[in-house]
């Protein structure tokens, strides 16, 4: 076993034990070995869980800078901006994040939650009803809506549950099964129902 993996092994089962401090370290020993830019995205995640803002802003400025054409850093990145209280630097990375990929109804609709704190109540309704479009399209369900409050972020403050954040993402937008069940998930207010 590389050092890589027991590294990154290390962290997850940390973050997953809610162990942020000693996750943050073993993901750090990680991108001693291979600077990824999901290493330091999953780095990012650790660090605003542990209430180290600056730090998390840091790690998801590298990882944009890894993977400039990658839409999701950009949505990453606005998510923490707008924790840190940098609305319009949030509205700059979501522009950005649906310029690269604008079939991402979460980025959509984040996109106008931002507008709407902004003040703009119609422009946002746009990206809202676009939004929505995009979710009854890539689900095939006429009633489906995308979600209003938080996105795909949810999955920042969602347990890992032995995968990578950029995995369980990557699975909820490649699988229409998934995407329908995160739709229930949403307008259940977050909550599993049995």
């Amino acid at each position: 076993m590389s050092n890589l993996t027991k590294y990154t092994e290390k962290a997850e089962k940390f973050y997953s034990e809610h162990k942020f401090k000693e996750a943050i370290y073993w993901y750090t020993r990680a991108i001693s070995e291979n600077s990824s830019a999901d290493l330091y995205s999953e780095r990012a995640v650790a660090f605003f869980h542990n209430n180290q803002l600056k730090e998390s802003l840091e790690d998801m400025n590298r990882a944009q800078e890894l993977e400039p054409a990658r839409s999701y850093r950009y949505s990453s990145r606005a998510y923490i901006r707008d924790a840190m209280g940098d609305v319009e630097g949030a509205v700059k990375d979501y522009e950005k994040a649906v310029e690269l990929d604008p079939d991402d109804a979460i980025a959509h609709n984040n996109l106008g939650l931002l507008i709407e704190k902004l003040g703009h109540h119609q422009k946002a309704k746009v990206f809202f009803d676009f939004a929505d479009k995009l979710a009854q399209d890539q689900s095939g369900d006429p009633n489906a809506t995308a979600e209003r409050p938080r996105n795909i972020q949810t999955d920042l403050n969602k347990e890992k549950k032995g995968t990578t954040l950029g995995a369980e993402i990557a699975k909820v937008f490649s699988s229409g099964d998934q995407f329908n069940e995160f739709l229930r998930f949403v307008k259940n207010g977050f909550k599993h129902k049995s």
